[in-house]
C-alpha cells in the first residue's frame, strides 16, 4: 500500500466526517429513502451500509490487530449486503446514529494508542501485510467515498 498521512491528521479526518455528517443530517426534511434512480442507494441505505463497515469492517479489524499477533483480515465486498440485509427498509436516521455510536468507539480506542500500537500490522486478504495506521487511512477514504453520495443525496442546494 502506499504512504498513508500521519496518524493525528487520519483521527481528526474521521472525527471531522463525524462531525459534517451529524450537521447535514439534522435536516427534517430528509427524505431517507429516495433514490436519484434505480440503480443508486437512497440514504437510509447509505447509512446503513457506513453502520455495518464501521461495525464489521474498521472496528473489528483496529481491533484484531491491537489484540492478536499478525492477524488475518478478509476481504469484504460490503456493497453486496445493502440488498442481502434490506437496507432501503431500514431506519436510515437510527442506522446513521449507530454509525456515529460506533464511530466514537473507533476513535476512543484508536487515541489511546502509542507510536508501537499504531505500527502493528495484520495480513489483509487484498493488501498482504498492511498497518493500523493503513487500516486506519482506508476507512478515511471510505468516507471520503460516500461523502460525495451523501450530500447528492439530501434535499436543497448542497
Amino acid at each position: 500500500m502506499h504512504t498513508s498521512p500521519p496518524v493525528p491528521q487520519l483521527l481528526h479526518a474521521l472525527e471531522e466526517f463525524a462531525a459534517r455528517l451529524t450537521a447535514v443530517l439534522s435536516d427534517p426534511d430528509i427524505d431517507w429513502h429516495w433514490r436519484p434512480d434505480e440503480d443508486s442507494w437512497s440514504l437510509a441505505e447509505v447509512m446503513c451500509h457506513m453502520r455495518d463497515v464501521e461495525r464489521e469492517v474498521h472496528l473489528a479489524r483496529y481491533k484484531a490487530v491491537i489484540s492478536q499477533e499478525d492477524p488475518f483480515l478478509s476481504g469484504v465486498t460490503s456493497d453486496e449486503w445493502a440488498e442481502a440485509r434490506g437496507y432501503h427498509s431500514q431506519d436510515g436516521r437510527e442506522a446513521a446514529g449507530t454509525f456515529l455510536s460506533l464511530r466514537r468507539q473507533s476513535l476512543e480506542k484508536l487515541r489511546q494508542l502509542d507510536y508501537v500500537q499504531l505500527e502493528r500490522t495484520g495480513t489483509h486478504a487484498f493488501f498482504g501485510t498492511t498497518s493500523l495506521q493503513e487500516l486506519i487511512n482506508l476507512a478515511v477514504q471510505h468516507d471520503q467515498a460516500h461523502w460525495q453520495q451523501i450530500q447528492e443525496l439530501l434535499p436543497g442546494p448542497n
